[in-house]
């Protein structure tokens, strides 16, 4: 390979590594957008609705209360599986992050290589 190969290969990662870091930024982002939004869910609806006490509604009658209870039972267990959905959405955006991560790494690596190259070549 010569000089001028090599130089324009360095060129080529330098992109590539620069658009690896742009997708990862991105993806940062998204990151920490969701898990703002998703613990202000869990905060300010899942948990109090979980815990919401139905008790009140006894004065209605024990057939109030009950269907009450089993609406709100529902509504945690759709909030949570939303919720877990999520989580798994989270999980993947992480998982992405690295194999971007890895990536960018090869190419700083071949990169180093070739600029070594060229330091060896000029000596």
């Amino acid at each position: 390979m010569t000089r001028n190969e090599k130089r324009s290969e360095i060129k080529k990662l330098d992109e590539q590594i620069k658009e690896y870091e742009g997708k990862i930024f991105e993806l940062e982002e998204a990151y920490k957008e969701t898990k703002i939004h998703y613990e202000a869910i869990v905060r300010d609806v899942y948990e109090p609705q979980k815990a919401y006490d139905m008790a009140p509604l006894k004065i209605y009658g024990n057939n109030m209360y009950k269907e009450a209870d089993e609406y709100r039972k529902k509504m945690v267990l759709e909030l949570k599986k939303s919720l877990r959905d999520t989580e798994t959405f989270m999980s993947q955006i992480l998982s992405i992050m690295e194999k971007i991560q890895k990536e960018k790494q090869k190419c700083e690596n071949k990169k180093k290589a070739f600029e070594a190259e060229l330091d060896i070549s000029v000596s």
